[in-house]
């Protein structure tokens, strides 16, 4: 048994610890912790987005009777054109997402960073992505205040 373990299992756990940042990449995924109500925070992304002359495809509620649990789905054209330029299966992300999550314990908004979708597709030379990260990012902090 020590010889077995010695010649297979060992080798077999020790790759598996060397290649787990591999599967271990940056999700990207931002979560805030908001001081506004979701109903604040949903007013505030819509009127950035107007100004911005993003287009708001959607608003999805996933609430229940206990929490406020909504998406909003945003974007241009002219950037999903762009990004799936470089990748067409990117459009599978796309359009650009925010969550409003409020429960009794507080109220959260959470994205994912546009250039994290790297990780997934081939985007490595799509500068938009960076861009796109800092208008979630402004959006976002902006909106949970």
């Amino acid at each position: 048994m020590t010889r077995l373990c010695n010649r297979i299992i060992l080798p077999l756990l020790l790759i598996m610890f060397i290649s787990s940042p591999v599967f271990a990449a940056d999700s990207g995924v931002v979560t805030i912790n908001a001081k506004n109500s979701a109903a604040e925070i949903l007013e505030s992304l819509k009127m950035q987005l107007e100004q911005m002359r993003f287009k708001i495809f959607s608003v999805y509620d996933h609430g229940d009777k206990d929490s406020v649990k909504q998406v909003i789905a945003f974007g241009k054209t002219s950037h999903n054109s762009r990004i799936m330029w470089h990748d067409p299966a990117a459009g599978l992300e796309l359009p650009l997402k925010i969550a409003v999550f409020q429960d009794d314990v507080g109220t959260q908004v959470i994205y994912r960073k546009p250039s994290a979708l790297r990780n997934t597709y081939s985007l490595q030379n799509c500068s938009l992505l960076d861009e796109l990260d800092q208008v979630m990012a402004e959006l976002a902090q902006k909106a949970a205040q």
